[in-house]
């Protein structure tokens, strides 16, 4: 039997003591439930934590992988538009050659035109000088002879010319004699 069953009032210290004791078994069950609980959320949040840390891991290497993707992107543009670039740059220099090529033919042609019309025009002034040398030779011709002529009267004039200076040469010789004489007799 029971304590209580003998005692039909009870024991206040015994029901004290039984109560005390279910309370305290209850406080140690709740605590233990609160614990578990606490563990139980704890658990729960790292989890959780774990969770959006692997989310986040993996948007990281997501990104990083879309970073590499669009870095290869452009990569592959940037090689693309250097090619293109040089491909532009070859044909240009090519219509450059071609062009150079057709400006030096037309200045060849041009000068080899204009010399043939320096050559044209030279041979025309030559021409032209060799009528006007032959006009001028004979012309020289017609003055030799009119020359000889002419020198031959010349050489008669000039020899008159000579005799009469030579004779007022030998006056004025006799006048200076005269002069010199006549001084000196009016100056004795």
């Amino acid at each position: 039997m029971t304590v209580e069953a003998q005692d039909p009032v009870g024991d206040p210290t015994r029901r004290t003591m039984a109560t005390l004791h279910r309370e305290i078994t209850s406080i140690q069950e709740w605590a233990e439930l609160q614990l578990k609980s606490a563990a139980a959320i704890n658990d729960e949040r790292h989890a959780a934590q774990r969770r959006e840390d692997e989310i986040r891991e993996a948007h990281r290497l997501e990104l990083k992988a879309d970073n590499q993707r669009t870095v290869e992107t452009a990569m592959v543009a940037a090689e693309k538009a250097v090619q293109a670039a040089l491909a532009a740059a070859e044909k240009a220099r090519d219509q450059q050659t071609i062009a150079s090529q057709l400006a030096t033919e037309k200045a060849e042609k041009a000068s080899k035109e204009q010399l043939q019309q320096q050559g044209e025009t030279f041979s025309t002034a030559i021409a032209s000088l060799n009528g006007g040398l032959n006009d001028v030779k004979t012309l020289l011709s017609e003055l030799r002879a009119e020359k000889k002529g002419a020198v031959e009267t010349v050489t008669d004039r000039r020899a008159s010319n000579g005799q009469l200076i030579a004779g007022v040469g030998a006056f004025a010789a006799l006048l200076g004699a005269l002069v010199a004489a006549l001084v000196r007799t009016l100056a004795t």
